[in-house]
């Protein structure tokens, strides 16, 4: 066998055994009388099956297992405060591996590291609405080209086609046709309230606040969410941003908008490792107007992902050049108490 043959088979060997090692070191952390004892104080008689569900979710992952599995574990725990499916595929809430680049402040170097991210999805975001028992009825959609008629900015109004029977790009599945995101709902007291965003200002919004997305696009891959399930995303932010703006939010809701996309480490700190990183320029939708967007303040609700605090520990690194992990044996016990 040729040398640089080899040499990838040797680094393949590697990368799977520090996967199944990472593998072992979450089974063992759920073995834990104390992980055990919180699981079961958050779920009660669900804690067996989020449990086999979350090894379920970690094993069929090659990306979560190469994640720290502290973070896992505590992805976990804030994902089992919400009673929702973390398998992605649902729709509810996911797991999702993400490389973030930390500096050590005594050190001052860069190393990057795999962390497990909570992610909140659309589909979570309306179960945990009905469970308020404020809402009457409440959707997302994606809006075709020719299901549109009008859209107002200044109030806010969207104007539909009357008979969507004569409406043929849906269900054809012609997504190059799809122009915009909306969401809508109706508390029952009768009030209602909508939110429409044309896919110029959700892919906007994408770049700016989505660093995975934007390494995606500059190196040409598809690691994100917003790369390989775009209008699932689309959908999610304009239906997050409708209830953080006009919904009544309940005390999960109000979680929900907080908790979504945040990493976790060893010490049960958390921070917004997604919205960190260089800005890449996007095309403003309003530039053509004539219009200038105000920006709400850093860590506003409103946002797909709040800013966090530029403190040493979570800088974003200078370039992305991989630096070498610890690699460490058995993780650390996250501590509970601080999620």
């Amino acid at each position: 066998m040729p040398r640089n043959e080899m040499t990838a088979q040797n680094s393949r060997e590697v990368e799977e055994g520090k996967r199944q090692e990472n593998l072992r070191a979450v089974k063992n952390l759920l073995n834990r009388g104390s992980v055990k004892e919180r699981f079961n104080a958050i779920l009660g008689k669900k804690s067996a099956q989020f449990t086999a569900s979350l090894v379920n979710v970690v094993s069929g992952s090659g990306k979560l297992l190469e994640c720290d599995p502290n973070s896992i574990m505590a992805a976990a725990f804030v994902a089992a405060t919400y009673d929702l499916p973390i398998d992605g595929n649902l729709g509810f809430a996911a797991i999702v591996p993400y490389k973030n680049s930390v500096k050590d402040p005594a050190t001052g170097q860069w190393t990057k590291v795999n962390a497990a991210q909570f992610q909140m999805m659309y589909k979570g975001f309306v179960q945990l609405a009905i469970r308020s028992h404020e809402y009457q009825k409440m959707n997302c959609s994606e809006v075709y080209e020719d299901e549109l008629v009008g859209y107002n900015p200044i109030t806010g109004e969207c104007q539909f086609v009357n008979d969507f029977a004569q409406c043929s790009q849906r269900a054809k599945g012609e997504f190059g046709k799809i122009v915009g995101y909306y969401a809508w709902f109706r508390l029952l007291s009768g009030y209602t309230a909508e939110l429409y965003m044309s896919r110029a200002e959700v892919e906007y919004h994408a770049r700016k606040y989505s660093k995975s997305y934007q390494n995606d696009l500059r190196f040409g891959r598809q690691t994100s969410l917003w790369s390989s399930n775009f209008d699932a995303m689309a959908r999610k932010t304009v239906l997050k941003q409708l209830l953080s703006r006009w919904g009544i939010l309940s005390i999960d809701v109000q979680r929900a908008i907080q908790d979504d996309q945040k990493v976790y480490d060893a010490s049960g700190e958390s921070s917004y490792a997604d919205s960190q990183g260089e800005f890449i320029a996007a095309e403003d939708p309003f530039a053509a107007e004539g219009r200038v967007v105000e920006e709400a303040p850093e860590g506003a609700a409103v946002e797909e992902t709040p800013q966090p605090d530029k403190s040493p520990a979570t800088e974003t690194a200078p370039d992305d050049t991989p630096k070498p992990a610890d690699e460490d044996g058995e993780p650390e016990e996250v501590d509970i108490t601080k999620l």
